[in-house]
């Protein structure tokens, strides 16, 4: 849609009036009486987000499907409960089909007109359309007629969150082998990779997190970018409010507000002792504990070792995790200066991976 017709029909729209409208599984869902204007209002935002991120660099964009209310309540059943496969932090995630495609509907469970919340949908949306890669979730449509624009994205069959593998009752029954943790790293940081370094700014996440990332048997892929800024590097006068998950935050932005790469970088380093200690990073944030300190004291007292689940000691190569915990470190070192690139990060998380396929192969 151009930005002259947004413009006309933006001026021929009127005052709309909010509505509570209740499905047919009693389940309210916040809607404008005049449709029009949220279509109106979301999508010019949306393009204009869009804009700004295509700026300075021929990207191809996905092909965003831009549907309507009723085709949101049609594919959800009229917000069926039987149809969500996923509820997290107040979202439902409903399996749905457009288009004979297998898809997920990503709805707010208390739909809330906050700007702050329209804006983060909105960001998520123009950036997972704007980047496309393997191990980011696809985007395939959005509904811009209600007061949170709600996303159709693609379907990541017996996916699990990350979260749960390490933490959850799966934890107990099949605990995550260093093959999966290996490769679960590996694609997080070449999707960060991507974002740092894909469009003439670079897109920062700041909101990693083992509860953010699906996993299946064979890839890892990030679900939501909404809490991402586009820097320009070099800028020290820029500040930004402090986002983000408790205990994987960086420190040094939570200091300064000075939001730059190594940013994700810390987060993910704190991700990669997730997956050594099969420790809960927010968990233990929450109880006043940081997972990095404890890490860190512990390897200077008695050793790598004395950290690392033991299930991955029982598997694992020692020098293939030994080499994962000192990158770790490097990482989430104090000083964003001395931490690598998230492509360095790539490059010595691929030589770990080789050295499993090469111990796999001999082994055959």
């Amino acid at each position: 849609m151009k930005l002259g017709i947004l413009a006309k029909l933006l001026f021929l729209s009127g005052q709309a009036k909010w509505e509570t409208k209740k499905t047919k599984k009693n389940k309210e869902v916040l809607k404008f009486e005049s449709k029009e204007e949220y279509f109106i209002k979301n999508g010019g935002i949306l393009l204009e987000k869009q804009i700004a991120l295509r700026q300075g660099k021929d990207i191809e964009a996905g092909q965003l499907r831009i549907l309507s209310a009723d085709d949101i309540e049609k594919a959800t059943n009229n917000y069926d409960p039987d149809q969500i496969c996923r509820s997290y932090n107040g979202v439902s995630f409903y399996k749905g089909t457009f288009d004979n495609k297998v898809v997920v509907i990503k709805t707010p469970e208390k739909p809330d007109p906050n700007p702050e919340h329209v804006q983060l949908f909105l960001t998520d949306i123009a950036i997972r359309t704007v980047l496309c890669h393997n191990n980011m979730i696809k985007i395939h449509g959005c509904c811009l007629e209600t007061c949170v624009p709600l996303t159709v994205h693609e379907f990541f069959p017996t996916s699990k969150a990350l979260h749960d593998c390490l933490h959850g009752d799966m934890a107990l029954l099949k605990p995550l082998s260093w093959t999966s943790r290996l490769r679960a790293a590996t694609d997080i940081a070449y999707a960060l990779s991507y974002m740092h370094n894909a469009l003439s700014h670079p897109l920062v996440h700041r909101d990693i997190m083992s509860s953010g990332i699906l996993l299946d048997s064979f890839h890892a892929k990030l679900t939501f970018c909404g809490y991402s800024v586009a820097i320009t590097p070099g800028n020290k006068d820029q500040r930004w409010p402090i986002h983000g998950t408790p205990g994987y935050i960086d420190p040094e932005y939570i200091k300064t507000q000075e939001v730059t790469e190594k940013c994700d970088v810390y987060s993910f380093g704190v991700l990669m002792l997730e997956l050594l200690t099969s420790r809960d990073p927010s968990e233990m944030a929450r109880c006043g504990n940081d997972l990095v300190d404890d890490f860190v004291s512990v390897v200077e007292k008695i050793g790598v070792k004395a950290m690392i689940d033991t299930i991955l000691l029982e598997e694992g190569n020692i020098d293939e995790i030994q080499g994962f915990a000192q990158l770790a470190l490097k990482c989430v070192a104090k000083n964003g200066e001395e931490r690598p690139s998230m492509i360095g990060v790539v490059e010595e998380l691929w030589l770990i991976q080789d050295q499993l396929n090469n111990r796999s192969a001999f082994k055959v």
